[in-house]
């Protein structure tokens, strides 16, 4: 196999490994949400069985609307904290996607660049050798025109000799 197609081959292996390092990613990254919501939902749950409680120790209206006020203003803390936890996931997933494509982008400019230095590099050494073998063809053209010119020279002076 020659240079170029095992460099291919190499580019589009990285490829390959691009692209199942970033579903791992992926992966890891749904399976940090799900935890998060398992934890959410956990907490809610907690948070209810506690109002549940203090919910049997409420004697009037007030108490009532106190115990309320004090589940939402959780809830929405809560809530928040969880909205927050999965933007911030969502950012990191998207970090992560991005560094694998740079570094799938940057191996193939890598690979682009050796490719094109490799053919100039070629083409520079079919040059060479077709102008070393324009030179080696002048050169014996020269000496058969030579060659000829002596030859046609002779048979010039012997004619004028023989005459």
């Amino acid at each position: 196999m020659n240079p170029p197609q095992a460099e291919f081959l190499d580019l589009y292996k990285a490829g390959l490994k691009t692209a199942v390092d970033l579903m791992k990613a992926s992966l890891e990254s749904a399976e940090r949400l799900q935890q998060q919501q398992l934890a959410a939902i956990r907490g809610a749950l907690e948070q209810h069985v506690k109002a549940v409680n203090e919910l049997s120790n409420v004697k009037s209206l007030d108490d009532l609307l106190a115990l309320q006020q004090k589940m939402a203003g959780s809830q929405l803390e809560r809530m928040m904290g969880y909205w927050s936890n999965l933007y911030q996931a969502a950012g990191q997933n998207q970090a992560a996607a991005m560094g694998q494509v740079q570094t799938q982008m940057a191996q193939a400019r890598d690979w682009f660049t050796e490719t094109y230095s490799l053919t100039a590099r070629a083409t520079e050494e079919a040059a060479k050798i077709a102008s070393a073998q324009m030179a080696t063809a002048r050169a014996g053209a020269e000496n058969v025109s030579a060659a000829a010119r002596q030859q046609s020279q002779t048979k010039q002076e012997q004619r004028r000799a023989s005459a």
